[in-house]
Parts: C-alpha cells; sequence; structure tokens
C-alpha cells in the first residue's frame, strides 16, 4: 500500500459538529475501502486564493492515509458527491526529509554554478 495525503476545503458555513462529521465520514470511507488513516490536520477556516462559488472562505483539512491505488478515485467520486465539498486534491506523500535533502543538493549545485561564473 501507498502513503497518500488527501487535502479538502469544506464549505466555511459549517459548524464545528458537521466538519467533525464530515472528517471522521472520510476517514470511514478510508478504512472501509482497505486503507489506514495514520493522520489528520485540522487546518481550520482559511482565505482562499481566489473564490469559489462565491465564497472567499474556506475550512481546510488533510488526512494522511495508507491506501490501495483505487480508494483515492472512489474517495474524491464521494466527495464530488457532496456540496459540502469545495475542492479536493489527493497526492503521494514524500517524507520532508526525502524532498529536503534534492533541495540542498540542488540549491548547492547552483551556488557552484554561480560562482563558476564569476
Amino acid at each position: 500500500m501507498t502513503k497518500y495525503e488527501t487535502t479538502f476545503i469544506l464549505e466555511p458555513g459549517l459548524d464545528e459538529t458537521r466538519v467533525n462529521e464530515e472528517i471522521e465520514r472520510v476517514s470511514q470511507w478510508i478504512r472501509d475501502l482497505g486503507g489506514e488513516v495514520l493522520e489528520v490536520q485540522r487546518w481550520g477556516k482559511r482565505r482562499l486564493a481566489y473564490e469559489i462559488n462565491k465564497k472567499r472562505d474556506g475550512i481546510y483539512t488533510l488526512i494522511l492515509h495508507q491506501s490501495p491505488g483505487a480508494v483515492i478515485k472512489e474517495i474524491e467520486r464521494r466527495m464530488g458527491l457532496n456540496e459540502s465539498y469545495m475542492r479536493v486534491l489527493s497526492v503521494l506523500h514524500i517524507p520532508p526529509e526525502l524532498t529536503r535533502a534534492q533541495a540542498d543538493g540542488e540549491a548547492l549545485a547552483a551556488a557552484e554554478a554561480d560562482g563558476a561564473d564569476d
């Protein structure tokens, strides 16, 4: 099974109880489809970069889970059927230590190239 990050934005008008229900519903879908929820991060209400359905704010949540690939398509399909979900994005989870090492190496190579130009 592969690790995924699923981030979704809920309608800003939902009360705390309803937000908790929606997060639990998604977590349950993941478990029902053979996955395992590893972490839930509630980012809370934030300003959107652009309006979505004439709304400027949304309630952000990230769920880190380990699931078979077919789970992603089914979760996104189910979220698309519910108007409470404004947007959803699922990506492969890459541990921060792997991306940081690569970025440091690229920065070092760029610095060496700049030094050679002088």
